[in-house]
């Protein structure tokens, strides 16, 4: 399968930079959209209401005239002032913030003006812009000689009027509708300040991300390469992700500073240092290849074009490298960190899994089809995982090309018995009592430390680990506690 090439930081920034502006112009043209939205709701309303108002304050002005018309002309200006405002007045009282009143285009005189919903005194007052507004709204009904409605900008509010001649005097009603989109425009420079401040650290951070990463990789690199020279050297600690891969190869170079430590005590020099040129061989091998792995990062990094791969597989080969010395130092006194109750079969299966290929190397089948299906146990999966690879491998190993090494697991009272039988030599009486001796082993690159290993962690466990063996094969009998007993190590 051919996976993508990785993207370099360069074009990560650009696309995080792209998609925070396009994040944000969505954003405000949606703000934008909704505010003209309600703007335009608002006018359609007002304009109704200015219509409705002036409809109604023409009807009572007709009725008013046609009662007291010759009368109305006669009277005073003052009183003819007092008598329309009346009019007004008592009409707009149901229309709220609407003001209102009559024009007089053969002199050009507002008459009877008159805000009775008006909250304060200097809202009732009619400003210049407004008495210019309603000369023109009026000058128009008395040219179009039919109801007309306005709308202009006025000190960021929307005047709204309406106008409807009756006679010689023109009816108009008007309101101030609050526009919406002059706080949005006032915040204008802050969004702009905003994406430009997002945009910046977005494009920094990335920048830092991309130094911090490479410079890590250069230190791991040079830690690696004093490690190979003085195992007592300890690379210094970074931050971020790759801190992990130094602490763990710190871990590794402590935990075998203790294997060391505690070869040196043992009594077995021989045996021993045979062990650790073994160990030594495999470690060095995992070494190289993360030194290998983290210069090939390191020339990507340089390129622009740097992924994860190369962080996952120097993880890998640590896990790798941890294992093989937890695998000795375990020896003796392994320690249960996974121990819970589970099911055994899919431990079974992981076992298996993981001694196909020396298996197909020797052209041995595994039959594994006597498992009792739903059997649980308090164990410790990864370690119980362990001793059957140790048994299958030494099964095989044992077993003539093309014959079949048998597994089978039931549930035997308190514990659950498994056993793997092999096809090959009985085991001569002269090497059966050394069986689980640790470092001892018939093999030309054996280390001895495998079936030892395996009994020391099932005594852990509370079970048992037995063989049999017959000219027929031998057959080795792991027997585990179904629960955990009180005097067991956790």
């Amino acid at each position: 399968m051919l996976w993508p090439a990785p993207v370099s930081f360069r074009a990560q920034a650009f696309i995080i930079a792209a998609a925070s502006l396009a994040v944000v112009c969505l954003a405000a043209f949606i703000v934008r959209d909704v505010i003209f939205t309600t703007e335009s709701k608002l006018l359609a309303d007002s304009q109704q209401l200015c219509i409705a108002a002036s409809q109604e304050l023409r009807t009572q002005y007709q009725e008013h005239s046609a009662y007291a018309g010759a009368l109305l002309k006669d009277l005073p200006h003052d009183a003819q002032e007092v008598s329309l405002m009346g009019i007004s007045a008592t009409v707009l009282k149901a229309y709220k913030g609407i003001k209102g009143g009559m024009f007089q285009p053969g002199n050009d005189t507002i008459m009877g003006y008159a805000f009775p919903t008006a909250v304060s005194g200097s809202e009732s007052e009619l400003k210049e812009i407004e008495r210019v507004f309603i000369r023109s709204l009026a000058h128009r009904a008395v040219l179009e000689d039919a109801l007309v409605t306005q709308s202009e900008w006025y000190d960021r509010d929307l005047i709204v009027g309406a106008a409807e001649r009756s006679g010689e005097v023109v009816l108009w009603t008007m309101c101030r509708v609050p526009a919406l989109r002059y706080p949005l425009m006032g915040t204008q420079r802050w969004w702009l300040t905003a994406l430009v401040f997002s945009t910046v650290l977005g494009v920094g951070g990335i920048i830092t991300i991309w130094y911090m990463l490479h410079s890590g990789v250069a230190g791991i690199r040079n830690g690696l390469r004093h490690l190979e020279d003085n195992f007592s050297y300890r690379l210094p600690q970074i931050r971020g992700d790759l801190g992990q891969v130094v602490q763990a190869i710190n871990l590794m170079a402590e935990r075998r500073a203790a294997l060391e430590e505690k070869l040196r005590q043992q009594d077995r020099l021989a045996a021993l240092g045979k062990v650790v040129a073994g160990v030594a061989h495999e470690v060095r091998n995992p070494l190289n290849s993360i030194k290998l792995t983290l210069q090939l990062l390191d020339r990507r990094l340089k390129k622009g074009i740097a992924g994860s791969n190369e962080v996952e597989e120097c993880l890998q080969e640590i896990d790798r490298l941890d294992m093989i010395v937890g695998r000795l130092l375990s020896f003796g006194r392994p320690v249960m960190t996974n121990r819970h109750t589970q099911e055994i079969e899919p431990l079974i299966q992981q076992a298996i899994k993981m001694v196909h290929e020396p298996m197909h190397q020797k052209s041995v089948q595994i039959a594994a089809n006597e498992i009792e299906s739903g059997m649980e146990a308090d164990v410790d999966g990864p370690q119980i995982i362990q001793v059957l690879i140790n048994l299958l491998l030494n099964a095989i190993e044992a077993s003539p090309s093309s014959r079949t090494v048998r597994l089978a697991a039931e549930s035997l009272g308190p514990n659950i018995c498994i056993r793997v039988s092999d096809e090959g030599a009985r085991i001569p009486e002269e090497v059966r009592q050394h069986v689980f001796d640790a470092y001892y082993t018939t093999k030309p690159n054996g280390s001895g430390l495998g079936l030892a290993v395996s009994r020391e962690i099932v005594v852990n466990h509370g079970g048992a680990l037995e063989f049999e063996s017959e000219d027929t094969g031998t057959t080795f009998i792991l027997l585990l506690p179904i629960e955990r007993s009180p005097f067991d190590e956790i």
